[in-house]
């Protein structure tokens, strides 16, 4: 699972002096932008039904209904 980190500043590009070559965006860095987001988000569970793997650690669970559990392990029952 990744966050996304914004690769290009691009307000920093905004308050550049006009004819500044490195004002121009290109296309390159608008690419691993796109590419970065896709990647944090594409490797996030889904809201609904998500599953997961390996130990899962949840502060103050609340559950009703139906709950069933393997494996407890700590804290107060």
């Amino acid at each position: 699972m990744s966050n996304y980190t914004k690769l290009t500043n691009y307000a920093a590009k905004d308050s550049m002096v006009s004819g500044n070559p490195a004002k121009v965006i290109k296309g390159i860095e608008i690419g691993a932008d796109y590419d970065a987001i896709a990647v944090a988000v594409n490797s996030k569970s889904n809201s609904a039904s998500p599953t997961f793997t390996g130990t899962v650690t949840v502060a103050d669970l609340t559950a009703t209904g139906t709950v069933s559990l393997s494996t407890i392990d700590g804290g107060t029952y």
